[in-house]
C-alpha cells in the first residue's frame, strides 16, 4: 500500500479521507492562504493555484524531513483549498466575528457556490493532476437569536464562509446543498476517492 499524504492539518479534511477507507498522514502546508491571491476575478483558478502551491510546498518539507522516509516509494500527495463565491467574489475565512456576521448575512436567503481546488501529486514520478469542484449553496432566513449564538461561538473560526456545511445541517440552519457535500467541507470525495484509487493503482504497478 502506497503511502498517502493530506497537505491539511483540518480535522474535516483527515475525516473525509478516512470516511472514504484512507488513512492519510497529514502534513500542515507553511504557506499562508491570505498571501496566495491569485486571481479574485477568477475564484476556480484561485483554488486550483492554491491547491498545487500547498501541494508543493508539502512535497518540499517531506524531502527534508527525516520521518518522511517511506522508502522506495515516496507516495501520493493530496492538497486541497475552499474558497466561497458570492455574486462572483471570493469569499475566504473571517479574521473577526464582525467578518463572519458580514459574510453569513450576506449569504442569507440567496445561493452561494463553493469551490474546492484539488492538487494530486505522484511524489515518485511527479505525476500531478489539478481540478476543482463546485457546489452550490442555499441558505434560507435565519433567526436573530441563532446567528447570535453561533457568532458568540466562535465556531465561524478557519472556516471558508464563516460555517461548515455539515454543523450547520445538524444545527437546524435552513442550508441545503447541490452537489457533493464534501466539497463544501474541503475535500470533493465524490471526485476525488476514484481519481485517488487510480493514482494508486498505476504508481503500484509501475
Amino acid at each position: 500500500m502506497r503511502t498517502l499524504w493530506l497537505a491539511s492539518s483540518s480535522p474535516r479534511r483527515r475525516l473525509l479521507m478516512e470516511n472514504s477507507g484512507f488513512q492519510p498522514r497529514c502534513v500542515s502546508s507553511d504557506l499562508d492562504d491570505d498571501l496566495l491571491r491569485i486571481n479574485d476575478e477568477n475564484v476556480l483558478a484561485t483554488c486550483a493555484a492554491r491547491a498545487w502551491f500547498k501541494a508543493e510546498s508539502v512535497h518540499d518539507q517531506l524531502l527534508s524531513r527525516a520521518d518522511s522516509d517511506t522508502g522506495d516509494d515516496p507516495g501520493i500527495l493530496v492538497a486541497a483549498d475552499t474558497l466561497c463565491e458570492l455574486d462572483g467574489s471570493p469569499v475566504g475565512k473571517p479574521a473577526t466575528k464582525n467578518d463572519a456576521e458580514f459574510m453569513i448575512r450576506s449569504m442569507i436567503a440567496r445561493a452561494h457556490r463553493t469551490v474546492t481546488g484539488v492538487a494530486i501529486l505522484d511524489r515518485s514520478s511527479m505525476e500531478r493532476s489539478i481540478w476543482c469542484d463546485v457546489a452550490r449553496v442555499e441558505l434560507g432566513a435565519l433567526s436573530e437569536d441563532a446567528l447570535h449564538a453561533y457568532l458568540e461561538s466562535g465556531e465561524w473560526r478557519g472556516k471558508s464562509g464563516g460555517y461548515n456545511l455539515g454543523d450547520r445541517i445538524n444545527a437546524g440552519w435552513p442550508v441545503s446543498c447541490h452537489g457533493d457535500p464534501a466539497t463544501v467541507m474541503g475535500l470533493p470525495m465524490k471526485r476525488l476517492a476514484p481519481a485517488l484509487k487510480l493514482f494508486m493503482k498505476e504508481g503500484a504497478s509501475s
